[in-house]
Protein backbone atom coordinates (compact mmCIF):
# COMPACT_ATOMS: atom_id res chain seq x y z
CA UNK A 1 0.00 0.00 0.00
CA UNK A 2 1.29 3.35 -0.98
CA UNK A 3 1.82 6.21 1.84
CA UNK A 4 -1.75 7.85 0.13
CA UNK A 5 -3.99 4.66 0.53
CA UNK A 6 -2.74 4.30 4.18
CA UNK A 7 -4.25 7.80 4.56
CA UNK A 8 -7.09 7.35 2.68
CA UNK A 9 -7.97 3.96 4.89
CA UNK A 10 -7.97 5.87 8.20
CA UNK A 11 -9.43 9.10 7.10
CA UNK A 12 -13.09 8.56 8.07
CA UNK A 13 -14.99 10.41 9.21
CA UNK A 14 -13.28 13.45 7.71
CA UNK A 15 -13.56 13.76 4.20
CA UNK A 16 -10.55 12.20 1.81
CA UNK A 17 -10.44 12.78 -2.01
CA UNK A 18 -13.87 12.95 -2.57
CA UNK A 19 -15.33 10.80 0.31
CA UNK A 20 -17.25 11.80 2.69
CA UNK A 21 -18.97 10.36 6.10
CA UNK A 22 -22.66 9.75 6.32
CA UNK A 23 -25.03 8.21 8.93
CA UNK A 24 -28.72 6.46 8.25
CA UNK A 25 -31.29 4.81 10.23
CA UNK A 26 -31.72 1.39 9.57
CA UNK A 27 -33.96 -0.91 11.62
CA UNK A 28 -33.51 1.15 14.24
CA UNK A 29 -29.32 0.81 13.97
CA UNK A 30 -27.23 3.49 12.80
CA UNK A 31 -25.17 2.82 9.68
CA UNK A 32 -22.25 4.51 8.68
CA UNK A 33 -21.11 4.58 4.96
CA UNK A 34 -18.60 6.12 3.29
CA UNK A 35 -19.49 7.69 -0.17
CA UNK A 36 -18.31 9.78 -2.97
CA UNK A 37 -21.31 10.92 -5.02
CA UNK A 38 -20.95 11.75 -8.54
CA UNK A 39 -24.38 12.90 -9.94
CA UNK A 40 -22.89 13.77 -12.95
CA UNK A 41 -20.92 10.47 -14.01
CA UNK A 42 -22.06 8.14 -17.08
CA UNK A 43 -20.05 5.62 -14.81
CA UNK A 44 -21.94 2.72 -13.26
CA UNK A 45 -22.36 3.02 -9.42
CA UNK A 46 -20.85 0.69 -7.38
CA UNK A 47 -21.61 -0.63 -3.90
CA UNK A 48 -18.77 -2.42 -1.63
CA UNK A 49 -18.83 -4.84 1.04
CA UNK A 50 -16.11 -5.89 3.31
CA UNK A 51 -15.39 -8.94 4.76
CA UNK A 52 -15.88 -10.35 8.30
CA UNK A 53 -13.61 -8.58 11.77
CA UNK A 54 -12.74 -5.70 8.84
CA UNK A 55 -14.49 -2.29 8.19
CA UNK A 56 -15.21 0.28 5.32
CA UNK A 57 -11.50 1.23 5.77
CA UNK A 58 -9.47 -1.68 3.68
CA UNK A 59 -11.52 -1.59 0.88
CA UNK A 60 -10.73 2.03 -0.13
CA UNK A 61 -7.68 1.72 -2.27
CA UNK A 62 -10.14 0.11 -4.53
CA UNK A 63 -13.36 2.66 -4.10
CA UNK A 64 -10.84 4.90 -4.40
CA UNK A 65 -10.11 3.96 -8.05
CA UNK A 66 -13.66 2.97 -9.21
CA UNK A 67 -14.81 5.88 -10.79
CA UNK A 68 -18.40 7.47 -10.43
CA UNK A 69 -20.20 7.10 -7.46
CA UNK A 70 -19.12 4.54 -4.65
CA UNK A 71 -20.93 3.55 -1.73
CA UNK A 72 -18.96 1.56 1.11
CA UNK A 73 -21.09 1.07 4.45
CA UNK A 74 -20.07 -0.98 7.32
CA UNK A 75 -22.47 -3.69 8.40
CA UNK A 76 -23.44 -3.30 11.84
CA UNK A 77 -21.23 -4.61 14.53
CA UNK A 78 -18.29 -3.40 11.95
CA UNK A 79 -16.58 -0.51 12.03
CA UNK A 80 -18.35 2.79 12.87
CA UNK A 81 -21.54 1.19 12.64
CA UNK A 82 -23.80 0.65 15.57
CA UNK A 83 -23.35 -3.21 17.15
CA UNK A 84 -27.08 -4.65 16.64
CA UNK A 85 -28.45 -6.37 19.63
CA UNK A 86 -27.40 -9.68 18.45
CA UNK A 87 -24.90 -11.15 15.88
CA UNK A 88 -26.34 -10.74 12.28
CA UNK A 89 -26.70 -13.50 10.01
CA UNK A 90 -25.61 -13.44 6.48
CA UNK A 91 -29.37 -13.07 5.42
CA UNK A 92 -30.09 -10.55 8.20
CA UNK A 93 -26.39 -8.12 7.21
CA UNK A 94 -28.37 -8.35 3.34
CA UNK A 95 -31.67 -7.35 4.22
CA UNK A 96 -29.73 -4.21 6.06
CA UNK A 97 -28.28 -3.75 3.18
CA UNK A 98 -31.11 -4.14 0.95
CA UNK A 99 -32.90 -1.62 3.18
CA UNK A 100 -30.57 1.30 3.16
CA UNK A 101 -30.27 1.10 -0.78
CA UNK A 102 -34.33 1.09 -0.71
CA UNK A 103 -34.30 4.40 1.39
CA UNK A 104 -31.07 6.13 -0.47
CA UNK A 105 -33.17 4.92 -3.82
CA UNK A 106 -29.69 2.71 -5.23
CA UNK A 107 -31.20 0.08 -7.80
CA UNK A 108 -29.37 -1.69 -10.52
CA UNK A 109 -26.10 -1.08 -8.91
CA UNK A 110 -22.93 -3.05 -9.54
CA UNK A 111 -21.86 -4.71 -5.98
CA UNK A 112 -17.75 -5.80 -5.69
CA UNK A 113 -17.55 -7.62 -2.05
CA UNK A 114 -15.00 -9.47 -0.48
CA UNK A 115 -14.40 -12.53 1.73
CA UNK A 116 -17.30 -12.92 3.97
CA UNK A 117 -18.94 -9.82 2.34
CA UNK A 118 -19.23 -12.04 -0.97
CA UNK A 119 -22.13 -14.07 1.29
CA UNK A 120 -23.86 -10.59 1.90
CA UNK A 121 -23.13 -9.86 -1.68
CA UNK A 122 -25.12 -13.04 -3.19
CA UNK A 123 -27.39 -13.26 -0.61
CA UNK A 124 -28.57 -9.65 -1.83
CA UNK A 125 -28.72 -10.53 -5.36
CA UNK A 126 -31.05 -13.37 -4.46
CA UNK A 127 -33.36 -11.50 -2.56
CA UNK A 128 -33.47 -8.47 -4.09
CA UNK A 129 -32.46 -8.77 -7.78
CA UNK A 130 -33.71 -5.31 -8.49
CA UNK A 131 -30.94 -3.97 -6.77
CA UNK A 132 -27.99 -5.60 -8.26
CA UNK A 133 -26.78 -5.03 -11.76
CA UNK A 134 -23.64 -7.40 -11.37
CA UNK A 135 -21.53 -9.08 -8.75
CA UNK A 136 -17.96 -8.87 -8.70
CA UNK A 137 -16.76 -11.58 -5.50
CA UNK A 138 -13.11 -11.12 -4.48
CA UNK A 139 -11.51 -14.35 -2.33
CA UNK A 140 -15.50 -15.52 -1.73
CA UNK A 141 -15.61 -17.46 2.06
CA UNK A 142 -16.75 -20.12 2.03
CA UNK A 143 -15.02 -22.80 0.44
CA UNK A 144 -16.71 -25.88 1.03
CA UNK A 145 -13.41 -27.52 1.47
CA UNK A 146 -12.72 -25.85 4.71
CA UNK A 147 -16.22 -25.13 5.80
CA UNK A 148 -15.36 -25.10 9.28
CA UNK A 149 -14.51 -22.43 11.89
CA UNK A 150 -11.26 -23.99 12.42
CA UNK A 151 -11.05 -24.80 8.63
CA UNK A 152 -11.10 -21.20 8.01
CA UNK A 153 -9.05 -19.93 11.00
CA UNK A 154 -6.19 -21.97 9.64
CA UNK A 155 -6.20 -20.42 6.28
CA UNK A 156 -6.38 -16.98 7.80
CA UNK A 157 -3.30 -17.47 10.01
CA UNK A 158 -1.52 -18.70 6.27
CA UNK A 159 -2.86 -15.85 4.64
CA UNK A 160 -1.52 -13.11 7.61
CA UNK A 161 2.44 -14.46 6.05
CA UNK A 162 1.03 -13.03 2.62
CA UNK A 163 -0.12 -9.99 3.06
CA UNK A 164 1.21 -6.61 3.64
CA UNK A 165 2.50 -5.82 6.99
CA UNK A 166 0.95 -1.97 6.55
CA UNK A 167 -2.22 -3.79 6.82
CA UNK A 168 -1.81 -4.18 10.82
CA UNK A 169 -3.04 -1.24 12.26
CA UNK A 170 -5.81 -1.19 9.84
CA UNK A 171 -6.18 -4.33 11.15
CA UNK A 172 -6.40 -4.35 14.87
CA UNK A 173 -8.53 -1.16 14.88
CA UNK A 174 -11.12 -3.08 13.16
CA UNK A 175 -10.79 -5.97 15.47
CA UNK A 176 -11.27 -3.69 18.41
CA UNK A 177 -14.34 -2.30 16.88
CA UNK A 178 -16.29 -5.60 15.89
CA UNK A 179 -14.90 -7.49 19.40
CA UNK A 180 -13.86 -11.26 19.87
CA UNK A 181 -17.56 -12.50 20.32
CA UNK A 182 -19.15 -10.79 17.43
CA UNK A 183 -16.05 -11.73 14.48
CA UNK A 184 -16.64 -15.40 16.11
CA UNK A 185 -19.82 -15.81 15.97
CA UNK A 186 -20.03 -13.85 12.85
CA UNK A 187 -17.86 -16.32 11.57
CA UNK A 188 -19.96 -19.39 12.37
CA UNK A 189 -23.00 -17.63 10.33
CA UNK A 190 -20.60 -17.40 7.38
CA UNK A 191 -19.64 -21.68 8.04
CA UNK A 192 -22.82 -21.95 8.22
CA UNK A 193 -24.20 -20.47 4.95
CA UNK A 194 -23.68 -22.74 1.63
CA UNK A 195 -22.40 -20.91 -0.90
CA UNK A 196 -22.01 -23.69 -3.10
CA UNK A 197 -26.19 -23.79 -2.96
CA UNK A 198 -26.70 -20.24 -2.92
CA UNK A 199 -24.28 -19.17 -5.71
CA UNK A 200 -26.72 -20.85 -8.71
CA UNK A 201 -29.76 -19.15 -7.55
CA UNK A 202 -27.46 -15.80 -8.69
CA UNK A 203 -29.20 -14.53 -11.60
CA UNK A 204 -26.38 -11.35 -12.63
CA UNK A 205 -23.35 -11.40 -14.33
CA UNK A 206 -20.64 -12.30 -11.49
CA UNK A 207 -16.84 -12.46 -11.67
CA UNK A 208 -14.92 -14.47 -9.06
CA UNK A 209 -11.69 -12.84 -8.34
CA UNK A 210 -8.91 -14.26 -5.95
CA UNK A 211 -5.76 -12.62 -4.96
CA UNK A 212 -3.01 -14.98 -6.54
CA UNK A 213 -1.23 -16.51 -3.45
CA UNK A 214 -4.69 -16.53 -1.39
CA UNK A 215 -5.08 -19.90 0.91
CA UNK A 216 -8.59 -18.75 2.03
CA UNK A 217 -10.18 -18.77 -1.34
CA UNK A 218 -7.57 -21.13 -3.55
CA UNK A 219 -7.97 -21.93 -7.34
CA UNK A 220 -10.62 -24.90 -7.46
CA UNK A 221 -13.10 -22.97 -4.83
CA UNK A 222 -12.82 -19.68 -7.18
CA UNK A 223 -13.01 -22.02 -10.56
CA UNK A 224 -16.47 -23.44 -8.81
CA UNK A 225 -17.94 -20.95 -7.75
CA UNK A 226 -17.77 -19.09 -11.17
CA UNK A 227 -19.19 -22.29 -12.84
CA UNK A 228 -21.78 -22.01 -10.50
CA UNK A 229 -23.07 -18.89 -12.01
CA UNK A 230 -25.68 -18.89 -14.49
CA UNK A 231 -23.48 -15.99 -16.01
CA UNK A 232 -20.32 -16.47 -14.41
CA UNK A 233 -16.20 -16.10 -14.69
CA UNK A 234 -13.04 -16.16 -12.75
CA UNK A 235 -9.75 -14.41 -12.99
CA UNK A 236 -6.52 -13.95 -10.72
CA UNK A 237 -5.07 -10.86 -9.51
CA UNK A 238 -1.13 -11.02 -9.75
CA UNK A 239 1.17 -10.60 -6.37
CA UNK A 240 -2.05 -10.37 -4.55
CA UNK A 241 -3.24 -12.58 -1.19
CA UNK A 242 -6.48 -12.72 0.36
CA UNK A 243 -7.43 -8.70 0.74
CA UNK A 244 -6.41 -7.73 -2.64
CA UNK A 245 -8.82 -4.90 -2.05
CA UNK A 246 -6.99 -3.55 -0.32
CA UNK A 247 -3.06 -4.46 -1.88
CA UNK A 248 -3.96 -4.18 -5.48
CA UNK A 249 -7.10 -2.23 -5.35
CA UNK A 250 -6.71 -0.46 -8.74
CA UNK A 251 -6.30 -4.07 -10.31
CA UNK A 252 -8.99 -5.15 -8.68
CA UNK A 253 -11.31 -2.03 -10.27
CA UNK A 254 -9.68 -2.14 -13.29
CA UNK A 255 -10.99 -5.97 -13.52
CA UNK A 256 -14.16 -4.87 -11.90
CA UNK A 257 -14.59 -1.61 -14.97
CA UNK A 258 -14.17 -4.48 -17.42
CA UNK A 259 -16.59 -6.87 -16.03
CA UNK A 260 -19.21 -4.10 -15.92
CA UNK A 261 -18.31 -2.93 -19.08
CA UNK A 262 -18.72 -5.84 -21.33
CA UNK A 263 -21.04 -6.01 -24.12
CA UNK A 264 -24.37 -7.19 -22.97
CA UNK A 265 -25.70 -10.35 -23.38
CA UNK A 266 -28.54 -8.79 -21.45
CA UNK A 267 -30.44 -5.62 -20.69
CA UNK A 268 -33.21 -4.68 -18.05
CA UNK A 269 -35.61 -2.03 -17.91
CA UNK A 270 -37.63 -1.40 -14.81
CA UNK A 271 -41.17 -1.63 -14.96
CA UNK A 272 -43.25 0.38 -13.27
CA UNK A 273 -47.29 0.28 -12.77
CA UNK A 274 -47.59 2.98 -15.50
CA UNK A 275 -44.74 1.78 -18.45
CA UNK A 276 -46.24 1.08 -21.53
CA UNK A 277 -46.08 -1.58 -23.68
CA UNK A 278 -44.96 1.24 -25.92
CA UNK A 279 -41.39 1.85 -24.28
CA UNK A 280 -40.86 -1.95 -23.32
CA UNK A 281 -40.98 -2.12 -27.43
CA UNK A 282 -38.57 1.00 -27.97
CA UNK A 283 -36.20 -1.13 -25.54
CA UNK A 284 -36.31 -4.61 -27.24
CA UNK A 285 -35.84 -2.77 -30.60
CA UNK A 286 -32.65 -0.97 -29.61
CA UNK A 287 -31.40 -4.03 -28.17
CA UNK A 288 -32.03 -6.22 -31.16
CA UNK A 289 -30.29 -3.49 -33.48
CA UNK A 290 -27.63 -4.11 -31.33
CA UNK A 291 -27.31 -7.80 -31.30
CA UNK A 292 -28.18 -7.68 -35.13
CA UNK A 293 -31.19 -9.91 -35.21
CA UNK A 294 -33.42 -7.70 -36.69
CA UNK A 295 -34.97 -10.54 -38.78
CA UNK A 296 -36.80 -11.53 -34.60
CA UNK A 297 -38.54 -7.91 -34.37
CA UNK A 298 -41.68 -8.88 -35.10
CA UNK A 299 -42.30 -11.93 -32.47
CA UNK A 300 -40.12 -10.06 -29.59
CA UNK A 301 -41.86 -7.01 -29.95
CA UNK A 302 -45.46 -9.21 -29.63
CA UNK A 303 -44.25 -11.40 -26.98
CA UNK A 304 -42.80 -8.20 -25.09
CA UNK A 305 -45.81 -6.29 -24.86
CA UNK A 306 -48.16 -9.00 -23.77
CA UNK A 307 -46.27 -10.32 -20.73
CA UNK A 308 -45.44 -6.31 -19.95
CA UNK A 309 -48.94 -5.39 -20.00
CA UNK A 310 -49.53 -8.61 -17.58
CA UNK A 311 -47.54 -6.27 -15.17
CA UNK A 312 -49.74 -3.06 -15.67
CA UNK A 313 -53.03 -4.95 -15.38
CA UNK A 314 -52.44 -7.60 -12.16
CA UNK A 315 -49.69 -5.52 -10.09
CA UNK A 316 -49.87 -2.54 -8.44
CA UNK A 317 -45.89 -1.91 -7.97
CA UNK A 318 -44.40 -2.85 -11.57
CA UNK A 319 -41.58 -5.31 -11.55
CA UNK A 320 -38.61 -6.26 -14.52
CA UNK A 321 -38.48 -6.87 -17.94
CA UNK A 322 -35.13 -8.59 -18.93
CA UNK A 323 -33.65 -9.23 -22.56
CA UNK A 324 -31.23 -12.45 -22.37
CA UNK A 325 -29.55 -13.67 -26.12
CA UNK A 326 -28.63 -17.03 -25.79
CA UNK A 327 -26.90 -19.31 -27.97
CA UNK A 328 -29.81 -20.41 -30.18
CA UNK A 329 -32.77 -17.83 -29.05
CA UNK A 330 -33.71 -14.35 -27.40
CA UNK A 331 -35.08 -15.03 -23.92
CA UNK A 332 -37.68 -12.67 -22.58
CA UNK A 333 -38.43 -12.17 -18.76
CA UNK A 334 -40.57 -10.45 -17.19
CA UNK A 335 -40.98 -10.15 -13.30
CA UNK A 336 -43.38 -8.95 -11.00
CA UNK A 337 -44.51 -9.22 -7.02
CA UNK A 338 -47.74 -11.30 -7.83
CA UNK A 339 -47.47 -15.04 -6.87
CA UNK A 340 -49.87 -15.78 -8.91
CA UNK A 341 -48.78 -18.01 -12.01
CA UNK A 342 -50.31 -17.25 -15.39
CA UNK A 343 -52.18 -19.61 -16.87
CA UNK A 344 -53.46 -20.53 -20.58
CA UNK A 345 -57.63 -19.44 -20.96
CA UNK A 346 -59.66 -20.55 -23.99
CA UNK A 347 -61.72 -18.17 -24.09
CA UNK A 348 -65.16 -18.25 -27.03
CA UNK A 349 -64.65 -16.17 -30.01
CA UNK A 350 -67.12 -13.85 -28.95
CA UNK A 351 -65.33 -12.89 -25.73
CA UNK A 352 -62.63 -9.90 -25.78
CA UNK A 353 -59.86 -9.92 -24.50
CA UNK A 354 -58.16 -13.29 -22.25
CA UNK A 355 -55.97 -14.20 -25.53
CA UNK A 356 -52.36 -13.13 -24.58
CA UNK A 357 -50.77 -15.97 -23.56
CA UNK A 358 -52.24 -18.22 -26.46
CA UNK A 359 -50.54 -15.41 -28.57
CA UNK A 360 -47.27 -15.97 -26.32
CA UNK A 361 -47.53 -19.72 -26.84
CA UNK A 362 -48.37 -19.72 -30.58
CA UNK A 363 -45.15 -17.57 -31.24
CA UNK A 364 -42.59 -18.89 -28.51
CA UNK A 365 -40.40 -21.68 -29.15
CA UNK A 366 -41.31 -22.05 -25.52
CA UNK A 367 -42.37 -20.44 -22.17
CA UNK A 368 -43.19 -20.82 -18.88
CA UNK A 369 -43.43 -19.37 -15.56
CA UNK A 370 -41.91 -20.15 -12.12
CA UNK A 371 -42.42 -18.35 -8.58
CA UNK A 372 -39.67 -15.71 -7.14
CA UNK A 373 -38.78 -13.36 -4.69
CA UNK A 374 -39.22 -9.92 -5.89
CA UNK A 375 -38.84 -6.86 -3.86
CA UNK A 376 -38.95 -8.44 -0.82
CA UNK A 377 -41.98 -10.67 -1.34
CA UNK A 378 -43.30 -13.72 -3.16
CA UNK A 379 -43.59 -13.27 -6.85
CA UNK A 380 -42.66 -14.49 -10.19
CA UNK A 381 -41.33 -14.59 -13.67
CA UNK A 382 -42.73 -15.45 -16.82
CA UNK A 383 -40.46 -16.46 -19.79
CA UNK A 384 -40.75 -16.62 -23.60
CA UNK A 385 -37.68 -17.86 -25.90
CA UNK A 386 -37.85 -16.50 -29.02
CA UNK A 387 -35.89 -18.87 -31.93
CA UNK A 388 -32.79 -16.60 -32.98
CA UNK A 389 -33.20 -17.19 -36.83
CA UNK A 390 -36.24 -18.06 -38.85
CA UNK A 391 -36.30 -22.03 -39.99
CA UNK A 392 -35.36 -22.35 -43.63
Amino acid sequence: MSPAERQLIRAAPRPAEGFTSVAASVRGLRLHIRQRVDSGSSAPVWLLLHGLAVSHRYLMPTAAALPGSVFVPDLPGFGLSDDPDGVLTVEQHAAVVADWMVASGLRGVNVLANSFGCQVAVELAIRRPELVASLVLVGPTADPAAATAGGLVRRWLRDLFREDPHQIPMILTDFRDAGPRRIWRTLGHSVDHRMECRIPLVDVPTLVLRGQYDPIAPPAWVTEAASLASLGAAADVPGAAHNAVTTAGAAVAGFAQAHAALPADEHRMPLDHDTSPAQARRLAERVLQDWNMTDRTEDVLLVTTELVQNVSKHTADGGELRLRRQDDAILIEVTDSDPHLPQVKHSAPTVAGGRGLLLVASTARRWGSRPVRWAGQAGKIVWAEITRRRPG
